[in-house]
């Protein structure tokens, strides 16, 4: 039976001097203001691989304790792939990245090349969309930056 998840991240902006997304390092002024590497994509994906597996959130399993201080979110995201059951398999997984910049279109391919390897899933599988806010007040991305990630996957039954 196929069964999703969805998952969301934001995380504030702060100066620096590169961006974790998808576990693909980007060259900017920015960097993610957080507890780990502030990997708005792989946060988002991890929540939502935990949601299609009814197995709660990304806090409940990596807390911000000194444990995860600064970790590797891909790092975090195989913890979570080896908690699938046997016949389960990840089916395909949509993505939307919230970034006024740097863009991301020049980066989807090694973003998807990186991903792949973790979830076992074919780079043809994987969306990576990006998109900006236009500037709108009510939505107001200019000192931050988030993802929205859904995933199917087949359990087997």
């Amino acid at each position: 039976m196929n069964k999703v998840g969805i998952g969301v991240d934001f995380h504030s902006l702060i100066k620096g001097d590169h961006l974790i997304v998808g576990g693909h390092r980007i060259k900017c002024e920015f960097s993610s203001q957080a507890h780990s590497d502030g990997d708005v994509l792989t946060h988002s994906i991890i929540d939502a691989l935990l949601g299609a597996l009814n197995l709660g959130d990304i806090g409940e399993h990596f807390p911000n304790t000194p444990e995860y201080l600064n970790v590797s979110s891909i790092k975090l995201l195989k913890k979570v792939v080896q908690k699938m059951p046997e016949n389960t398999k990840i089916i395909n997984v949509d993505t939307s990245i919230i970034l006024n910049t740097p863009k991301i279109s020049p980066h989807k391919n090694a973003i998807k090349k990186s991903l792949s390897e973790v979830l076992g899933v074919n780079t043809n599988n994987i969306s990576i969309k990006g998109t900006t806010t236009n500037n709108l007040g009510f939505v107001d991305m200019s000192n931050g930056w988030g993802a929205q990630a859904i995933l199917t996957i087949d359990d087997g039954n």
